[in-house]
């Protein structure tokens, strides 16, 4: 082989050498810096600790997830103080600078030594009023003069605003009973709903924080709808290097009441009502049967707090552990309310919920403008 051939097929693999060297490590750099999402999405999927037995325990090897955890701590930091500091000019533009006093001129033609008489003059233009400062403490929930209708167990005045939390379930409802409330009653919303969410696994996504950080940014928000489950039925971490909670078991309901609990105490220190809509049977048994054990602890807890538990099954037609993919409509026709894989819901399903949550809440004084 002549030498100019062997000389360029060795830089060849020279080059693949490097470039194979190259992704390897910048695959365990990634691996090392994303170990804590990796390990949480691994636990979230498979239900169960996904960490390595010896490399896992390694300081060096556990630098890598500290290093992206302050990391992401000086980010919210930063970004926690720009948006304090976007309050506070805000706050500082919304108080309006007082008038300047007007200028009143002086009668030059009183008598020699008599006094200056000061002639008034009138003001032509308004002065603005001050703006007045928000108030850092909520008003309490509005409540109409008379009783409120049966079915309704709830009540909303105009300026309140409404907070939609959960999974893909709420995923699906939310834009409907959000735009009923836009569009009849001007209620705004804020939907946090997320797919892939619940309380078992808060290393993954926690609610009951981000429970506590809306209603404390949030201070119109006077409903809380709640609508998860499907998430959660199965064993729970404890915490690194800890074994994992059974699902069902004393300890693992324990844990989760107070999950439930934590979300229930920001709703009452916040004067904030709650709806929390438990979930429908599922098509297959051993799912179902969990949202059932689930549905039982909502409305336990929900009840121990005064607040308002709804079940989907009486709205999509169930009784008992019956489950149908369809529900027949007040015309006598069989209409589709759940979608394939049996846990989520059509669009008329979605919409039968979303009306049956509007329907437990009443609103005084407000005109409706659609439909």
């Amino acid at each position: 082989m002549p030498a100019s051939n062997s000389g360029q097929l060795l830089r060849v693999q020279l080059d693949a050498a490097k470039a194979f060297y190259g992704i390897v490590l910048t695959t365990v750099l990634l691996f090392w810096l994303n170990q804590d999402s990796i390990s949480l999405y691994c636990q979230q999927k498979y239900h169960q600790s996904c960490e390595l037995p010896v490399l896992g325990q390694s300081p060096a090897w556990r630098l890598g997830g500290n290093l992206t955890q302050a990391l992401g701590a000086a980010r919210d930091s930063f970004v926690g103080s720009l948006e304090q500091s976007r309050t506070a000019v805000a706050q500082v533009d919304s108080v309006a600078l007082p008038a300047p006093m007007p200028v009143v001129p002086v009668n030059l033609e009183a008598p020699h030594g008599a006094p200056p008489v000061v002639a008034p003059k009138p003001i032509a233009a308004k002065v603005a009023a001050p703006a007045m400062a928000a108030t850092p403490t909520k008003p309490a929930a509005a409540v109409s003069p008379n009783p409120l209708p049966s079915a309704t167990v709830v009540s909303l005045a105009a300026g309140d605003e409404v907070f939609l939390v959960g999974d893909s379930l709420m995923q699906g409802v939310a834009p409907h009973l959000s735009n009923s409330l836009r569009k009849r009653y001007q209620i705004k919303s804020v939907n946090l709903s997320r797919q892939s969410t619940g309380l078992a696994y808060p290393g993954f996504f926690n609610w009951p924080q981000t429970v506590a950080r809306t209603l404390e940014n949030s201070p119109n928000i006077r409903l809380m709808v709640i609508f998860l489950g499907p998430n959660d039925p199965w064993d729970m971490p404890q915490g690194k290097g800890k074994p994992f909670l059974r699902f069902k078991s004393p300890e693992w309901e324990t844990a989760y009441r107070q999950r439930i609990d934590a979300i229930l105490d920001q709703a009452r220190e916040h004067q904030v009502q709650v709806i929390w809509v438990g979930p429908p049977n599922m098509q297959k048994p051993r799912l179902s049967s969990a949202m059932a054990y689930l549905s039982g602890l909502y409305q336990e807890q929900v009840g121990l707090y005064q607040q308002h538990y709804l079940s989907a099954n009486p709205v999509l037609g169930y009784q008992d552990d019956a489950f149908s993919y369809t529900l027949q409509n007040s015309q006598g026709k069989r209409v589709k309310t759940r979608v394939d894989d049996g846990i989520h819901f059509t669009i008329t399903g979605q919409k039968l919920i979303a009306e049956q949550i509007l329907s437990l809440i009443a609103f005084p004084g407000l005109t409706v403008t659609g439909h």
